[in-house]
């Protein structure tokens, strides 16, 4: 993720250099309108858009505004056709199956699932291409947003885009099952099971179902999880200690009030505590 979120921070950064270059070659508005328009027409919609969105805004009114303004309204409209054409690939009639044979499907699947799942990469991986290229067309971005927002959400669409993530804690679980720490699966099939309904999340679910009936596995990842956030609470005394003692003190104490006592976390939160005076009001 951070990958890619860096990638797209130099890509801005690319695009903003570009268009400050081609601002200062082209002085007039007929030349700005000219420079948008060859952008457009090499499949540059980014520029060609932000040069528009510029001129629409620019004080005060003259012919180059409007003229920018009615481009925006034709790539809004242009976007929306783009919108409608990816919508018509996830049409689960064309594709000759039933929400119920999607949420039945498990690993092994048959050539329609599996084409339905290839068809939905497919087609959020163009939304995605969509809303980078519509960015700044100030109608097309807010409704492709909705839009995807809304096709996220439907089953048959989150059955296949939930499962990457679903299917790698399902793995995660797996392996602290195989590992004696049914505790920490526990919560990771929880976190799974809310990528429903994706197959895996199914999985993680009959599995959270059956350990849910065994007392003793749900008290140990309770306590698993008061630890954990005892833990946390310690580190972040830790940091705010040179700063803060007495609020350090304070969270030292809630470690020390949770985390059993023969645990090494409640020890040295109690050392630490009785390390901080108190300090006194002038």
């Amino acid at each position: 993720m951070a990958g890619a979120q860096h990638r797209a921070m130099l890509a801005r950064q690319a695009i903003e250099s570009r268009l400050q270059a081609l601002w200062k070659q082209a002085a007039s508005d007929a030349d700005r309108l000219a420079v948008a328009e060859r952008s457009y027409r090499g499949g540059d919609l980014r520029t060609a858009s932000r040069i528009y969105r510029s001129l629409a805004l620019s004080q005060p009114k003259r012919a180059a505004t409007e003229k920018a303004r009615q481009r925006l309204a034709e790539l809004g409209a242009e976007s929306q056709k783009k919108l409608s054409q990816i919508e018509a690939t996830l049409d689960l009639r064309q594709a000759a199956i039933s929400p119920s044979d999607l949420m039945a499907a498990g690993p092994d699947q048959d050539g329609r699932i599996a084409q339905w799942r290839a068809q939905v990469e497919s087609a959020f991986k163009q939304y995605d291409e969509l809303a980078d290229q519509y960015n700044d067309v100030p109608t097309a971005e807010s409704e492709i947003r909705k839009h995807v927002r809304k096709q996220r959400s439907r089953p048959e669409c989150a059955t296949v885009l939930n499962e990457p993530k679903a299917k790698a804690l399902w793995e995660i679980g797996q392996q602290h099952e195989a590992d004696n720490h049914a505790c920490c699966a526990y919560w990771v099939y929880r976190e799974a099971r809310d990528l429903a309904p994706a197959p895996s999340a199914r999985l993680a679910e009959q599995r959270l179902a059956a350990m849910e009936q065994e007392p003793a596995t749900v008290a140990a990842a309770e306590a698993c999880r008061n630890l954990q956030e005892c833990h946390k609470l310690y580190e972040r005394a830790e940091r705010l200690e040179p700063l803060r003692p007495d609020r350090a003190r304070e969270l030292y104490a809630q470690v020390v009030a949770r985390a059993p006592g023969d645990s090494p976390v409640h020890q040295a939160a109690r050392n630490r505590m009785e390390s901080i005076s108190p300090q006194l009001p002038p």
